[in-house]
């Protein structure tokens, strides 16, 4: 089934592992351009601004920009600016997500607000008993309640500080109201992106390195998958799963074999 029209590629363990470009990751990128395919890059980090991303693209030798990038934040907002044109949001996050949300034409409520028309939690390292009182009022009367993600912990140098997805459990079991959820594994990201790139899931390729994370989005969204064993999981992982991706490669260098391989002749 290979080449597809579009591709949808995880960061972390596919294109990088910490600050370490991965072999073949350039290249790729390369034949993306080349071929003009219909690309994005897509994170689930509620954490990490897409200036940021980009930066660190750009040190590890890949020149990208934001017509590439996704994050389950931009994706978050986008959705909620689709659904709710000029509406207000009580955001859970730190400045760059307001930000983010004021530059769509929402409007951020108050952090003291008792209503809003969406709830928006992400990363909030100031997040206290008065915020999650109002978030809880909020959806409790009505508002779509959001999250980035559900991941319950952030690793930093030296350990663990919890994760949007924790600041979410807590608004979550005292409203009583799941939260949609935006990240992978669940579907949203993925939708969001083919929505920009105008593909359907029948043409579109993810690409990640994790098979309960990046894989199960792929199937939940409905595109073919693709795993790389260059970052979360092994081998051995992929035998004893459930979760079985349509390919598989060592790492973005194998699937360049298979991509730039001339076809055979006919006798």
């Amino acid at each position: 089934m290979l080449p597809y029209t579009t591709y949808l590629i995880d960061l972390d363990g596919v294109i990088y592992r910490g600050n370490e470009l991965l072999p073949g990751a350039k290249e790729f990128v390369s034949w993306l351009e080349k071929n003009r395919k219909k690309y994005l890059f897509l994170t689930n980090n509620s954490f990490a601004t897409a200036e940021q991303i980009l930066v660190k693209l750009e040190r590890l030798g890949i020149s990208s920009d934001h017509a590439h990038l996704l994050t389950a934040g931009q994706a978050a907002v986008q959705n909620i600016a689709r659904r709710l044109p000029q509406g207000i949001v009580y955001v859970v996050g730190e400045q760059p997500l307001i930000d983010l949300v004021k530059s769509y034409g929402l409007t951020v409520a108050n952090i003291d607000a008792r209503e809003a028309d969406a709830v928006l939690v992400g990363l909030d390292r100031d997040f206290d008993y008065a915020v999650m009182t109002y978030a809880m009022n909020a959806v409790r009367s009505g508002a779509l309640f959001v999250t980035i993600n559900r991941d319950p912990v952030l690793p930093i140098a030296g350990g663990f500080i919890p994760g949007c997805g924790a600041l979410a459990a807590a608004i979550e079991v005292a409203s009583g109201v799941t939260p949609e959820v935006v990240g992978k594994p669940e579907p949203m990201l993925l939708q969001e992106a083919m929505h920009m790139l105008s593909s359907q899931p029948d043409e579109t390729v993810m690409i990640g390195d994790g098979l309960q994370v990046d894989i199960l989005a792929g199937k939940h969204a409905g595109t073919h998958t693709l795993l790389v064993l260059s970052g979360s999981n092994s081998k051995e992982d992929l035998e004893k799963s459930l979760i079985k991706p349509d390919h598989v490669y060592e790492n973005l260098a194998d699937l360049m074999k298979e991509l730039t391989q001339e076809p055979s002749s006919t006798p």
